[in-house]
Parts: structure tokens; C-alpha cells; sequence
């Protein structure tokens, strides 16, 4: 964000001096004579240029806010995210995306806790699985264990369909 900042600075600094170059030039002191009357006297003419000096840097600077508020209202909640996804697959699933916002953001966020929270169920249900397969194989006889861990691991297959379907809607 301090980039986008900068940079707006630089560009607003760079039209700021060249409208003093421009309005400092003997051709529009000599424009504006002619065109306003040729006996007006050097102080009104330098009056009148100060005038649209600040007219102009007020424009500019109320442009240049805008921006930058613009900028900062778009930027911050993106860093946010990023953040917060960066801990998620890190494998932090603690971490929940303020959902406030109205606007795009808001509905990405509620995006992205929507698959932590699908993330989460997936983990807890492979490890529910794996540990049922786990007692299946260590209880019982040869036969029945194979049929079990296979019954387990069909089960297993169509609880994953079944979610992948409903999760791809």
C-alpha cells in the first residue's frame, strides 16, 4: 500500500511543478493581458494567477485523498486476507475472515471461512475414518477385518463424493 502512496505522491508532485512552470511562463502572463484587457495592472494579473494556483493544488489535493482513501480502503482488507488465507494453509484453521464488509470483499471472506470450514470438516472426518479403519484392522479375524476395512473405505469414498457434489454446486 505504501507503493500505491508514494507513487500517487510522485505524480501529484510532478503536475503540481509543472502547472507552477506553466503559470509562471511570460506567454500566459502576456495571454492573460490581452484577453482580460491590456491595462490591467501586473498585481491583478498576479492576483488572478494565485487564485487559480490554489483552485488547482485544492483540486489536486482533494483528487490525491480521494485516492489514497481509496487505495487504503481496498488495500487493507486485502492484506488481511492474504494474511489470514497464508496462516489457513499453513494449516492454522483457527483464523476466521472478518465478514463486515457488504461489498466484495465481505463475500470473499465469507468465501474463504466457508472453505475453512469445509477444510476443517474434511480433516476431522478423514481422521474419524482412519481411526475406525484402525480398530477394524486390529480387532476380529482375518476375514471379517477385510470386509470391514473395505466397507469402511467404500464408506469412505461416498461420504467424500457426497460432499465434493454438494461443495461444487
Amino acid at each position: 500500500m505504501g507503493f500505491y502512496i508514494v507513487f500517487i505522491g510522485i505524480v501529484f508532485l510532478t503536475m503540481a511543478v509543472e502547472m507552477e512552470l506553466f503559470l509562471r511562463g511570460k506567454e500566459v502572463l502576456g495571454l492573460l493581458r490581452e484577453q482580460l484587457g491590456g491595462t490591467l495592472p501586473i498585481d491583478l494579473v498576479g492576483r488572478i494567477l494565485v487564485k487559480f494556483r490554489v483552485m488547482l493544488s485544492t483540486l489536486l489535493l482533494a483528487i490525491g485523498l480521494v485516492m489514497m482513501l481509496f487505495i487504503k480502503r481496498i488495500m487493507f482488507p486485502l492484506e488481511q486476507i492474504i494474511e489470514r488465507t497464508r496462516a489457513m494453509s499453513a494449516g492454522d484453521f483457527s483464523v476466521a475472515l472478518s465478514e463486515e464488509s457488504k461489498d466484495e470483499l465481505g463475500e470473499l471472506a465469507r468465501h474463504i471461512n466457508d472453505l475453512n470450514a469445509n477444510e476443517q470438516e474434511l480433516i476431522l472426518l478423514a481422521k474419524n475414518m482412519a481411526e475406525q479403519l484402525r480398530q477394524t484392522l486390529t480387532e476380529g479375524d482375518e476375514a471379517t477385518k477385510i470386509e470391514e476395512a473395505v466397507q469402511l473405505i467404500d464408506e469412505l469414498e461416498e461420504t467424500l463424493a457426497e460432499f465434493g457434489r454438494s461443495f461444487y454446486r
